[in-house]
């Protein structure tokens, strides 16, 4: 008969059997409940890569719910666990430094990557839609310093979009496969903007952006060598040859250089004389270019941009000269801008900046051959599918692209096409082909012009587009609706306009593009919206003369001591009025105001942008603009007739290159027409706004402009 175990020993049996159950467990593949969730997600590679890597963790339960929707705190710690940001401690209201997220959630805040709300809080437990990921993860593209080019998709929801920007960053984002388009029944693609993001979909967009920093390839340009290798000559076994001496490097002799394996390679044998150098260099096209020692000085196709440096090694502008003697400036341009290179020989190089020909310095200019040339570094312009030109430039010394939207795109471009233009008003296809001139409505619309809106109106558009920037980009904005240096100056500017006659919503554009939105340093610290009397020789960040007690100060100042007396006089009796428009680097405030090429453009940019969210009621107002197109002095008269008193007398200045074209416009003295009279004499004169601050229009005689229909 069997004895049964008694208490004690069954007790121990149990035990024992509890333990190997235990351990069982913990033997068991962890992924079996890792697998339940993860298996048959088509993101499950990517889950696992980011589970694997510490970036996505589990809820205490051991779960991960792959479905559920990320919050922004979640999202805000797989941001700083990818990018190992260093821990920072902050104030968020809804964020208590015993909050398991909340290291995570201030690195990435303090990083400018996402940032909170009005009130101070973050809303962490908040979901993050698509739209709102894209910015971020656009935010993660700067922080990595990659360069923020677009892949477009005609997407079947853009309306659904926030904004211009919000389209941007999503097709930054689709550049780098970092997120894609969702596919329609149809085969089109939707974006879904406003839909919630997953933790499965946030856990891909991270390992995606990993994948590509690190194969990204900052665009660059093929390096020049100093000193060309020469080929290793042949040996004798009996008698070596001595090496093939290399080229010499003194700033006397001129070599001829053949491009090789994307470098240019200098010939061994070199010229005393430039003339015989030249007639080396134009015996034969296998010659791309030509150095006087180690500078290169002439290519046979290529482009130009600007070297300038301090003897200190500070970046300076570039000045172009109307004269191969350097005797009378044109205009000047900022480093590392792109110039049209037109010939050049040892004295000077020969280029165009805008539609302004003119001569610059060997020391203040680099070149490059045509052959190394590509759209990924040098300045381009697209039409977006909706009808918006976009203008992409490009920075030869910092090896930067960046981007901005001019306005609606004229007919003539097409959707999806590349244009080059120089001046941004005359543009070409790739191919050269000419295709059409195009004004650019608020960078030349007339200074003297009037808005249509009224001080409240600014002020109200003010608000609407600092909260706007607030919620969508946030990092500098952050609170812009409450700390901007603009708020309540709707009213200010207005009364501006009526005072010193200079258009209220061009003094707000201003004030944009010079004061980021009334929150750039100079403008927070010095309360100056404009960047006045802040130069690139000055290290203090408010100078004497840049700080105001206020920022309508700094707005008085602009057109007080700036505009008027420099930029808008007629006579130009300062030498720096070039027209009362924005313009660019061959007529209007751009030629002497701003080193940027560009800034004239952006400007109008700006202003098309403003007065788009305030209801569009400015754009397209006036139908023509005119251009002076005589080179000598025109008068503008009080009435329209040659007989009536002279109220201002332009003086004779330079037109542009393409005034010898017959294509091309004369880019004149800009002036916005209101209306056209039959005068006395039979012919058409135009009334139009004045220049000069104390009348409000003048004539102008259908013989000394040209007019463009807008």
């Amino acid at each position: 008969m069997k004895t049964q175990p008694g208490p004690m020993k069954l007790a121990t049996v149990t035990k024992t059997l509890t333990i190997v159950l235990l351990l069982l467990t913990l033997l068991l593949p962890m992924s079996s409940a890792k697998a339940d969730q993860l298996s048959g997600s088509k993101l499950e590679k990517e889950l696992r890569e980011m589970i694997d890597k510490g970036i996505l963790s589990g809820y205490t339960d051991g779960t991960y719910r792959p479905t559920e929707n990320v919050s922004r705190g979640q999202f805000a710690a797989f941001i700083a666990r990818a990018l190992k940001l260093p821990e920072e401690d902050g104030n968020f209201k809804d964020v208590p430094e015993t909050s398991k997220l909340a290291k995570d959630i201030y690195s990435v805040q303090k990083a400018g990557l996402m940032s909170g709300y009005s009130g101070g809080v973050f809303k962490p437990d908040a979901p993050i839609t698509r739209e709102q990921v894209s910015l971020t993860m656009t935010n993660v593209l700067n922080y990595s310093q990659m360069v923020l080019q677009e892949t477009r998709i005609d997407f079947t929801d853009l309306d659904k979009f926030q904004s211009s920007g919000s389209v941007r960053s999503a097709y930054y984002n689709i550049r780098y496969g970092i997120i894609s388009g969702i596919p329609n029944e149809d085969g089109s693609l939707r974006f879904e903007p406003k839909t919630n993001t997953t933790r499965e979909q946030a856990a891909a967009f991270i390992s995606r952006y990993l994948k590509a920093v690190d194969a990204y390839e900052p665009p660059d340009l093929p390096e020049i060598p100093e000193t060309p290798e020469q080929p290793t000559p042949p040996e004798d076994p009996v008698k070596p040859e001595p090496p093939t001496p290399q080229p010499p490097t003194d700033n006397k002799t001129f070599y001829v250089a053949t491009l090789e394996n994307g470098k240019l390679k200098k010939q061994t044998q070199g010229y005393t004389d430039y003339l015989k150098a030249a007639d080396q260099f134009n015996s034969t096209t296998k010659f791309t270019a030509m150095y006087k020692g180690d500078e290169l000085i002439r290519v046979r196709r290529g482009m130009a941009f600007g070297d300038k440096k301090s003897p200190a090694g500070a970046k300076e502008n570039t000045i172009i000269y109307f004269d191969p003697d350097f005797k009378k400036q044109a205009t000047y341009v900022e480093q590392g801008r792109e110039l049209m290179y037109l010939g050049s020989n040892d004295k000077y190089v020969k280029v165009q900046v805008g539609a302004t020909e003119g001569y610059a310095k060997h020391s203040e200019v680099d070149l490059i051959p045509i052959e190394l040339v590509t759209d990924t570094n040098r300045d381009y312009y697209t039409v977006s599918q909706w009808g918006t030109l976009t203008h992409f430039t490009y920075n030869y010394m910092t090896k930067k692209s960046a981007s901005y939207y001019v306005q609606l795109a004229p007919d003539f471009l097409k959707k999806n096409g590349t244009y080059h233009s120089p001046d941004g008003v005359h543009f070409y296809e790739t191919n050269g082909k000419f295709v059409g001139t195009f004004l650019p409505y608020f960078q030349f619309l007339s200074a003297r012009s009037k808005t249509t809106y009224t001080g409240a109106e600014l002020d109200k558009l003010i608000a609407n587009v600092l909260k706007e920037r607030e919620q969508t980009y946030g990092g500098r904005y952050t609170d812009a609706s409450k700390k901007s240096k603009l708020l309540g100056l709707g009213s200010s500017f207005k009364k501006l306009e009526n005072d010193y006659n200079v258009n209220a919503l061009l003094i707000l554009s201003l004030a944009v593009h010079e004061g980021d939105y009334g929150m750039s340093e100079t403008a927070l610290t010095c309360n100056n919206l404009f960047g006045l009397y802040k130069y690139d020789s000055l290290t203090k960040l408010c100078p004497d003369k840049g700080t105001f007690k206020n920022p309508g100060d700094s707005a008085i100042a602009l057109v007080k001591d700036f505009l008027n007396p420099n930029y808008m006089d007629p006579t130009n009796a300062l030498g720096r009025a070039q027209g009362a428009a924005f313009g660019n680097k061959t007529t209007g405030f751009n030629v002497n105001y701003a080193s940027d090429p560009t800034w004239g453009a952006k400007a109008g940019a700006h202003m098309y942008d403003l007065d788009k969210a305030a209801g569009g009621k400015d754009y397209g107002l006036y139908k023509q603009f005119a251009l002076t197109k005589l080179e000598i002095a025109t008068n503008v008269r009080t009435a329209p007739s040659t007989s009536a008193s002279i109220l201002f007398t332009y003086k004779a200045r330079y037109n542009g290159v393409y005034k010898d074209t017959s294509n091309g416009l004369s880019l004149g003295y800009p002036l916005t027409v209101i209306r056209s009279v039959k005068g006395n004499d039979g012919k058409t004169w135009y009334e139009v706004f004045s220049d000069k601050a104390s009348a409000q229009t003048g004539y102008v005689s259908e013989d000394v402009v040209t007019i463009i229909n807008n």
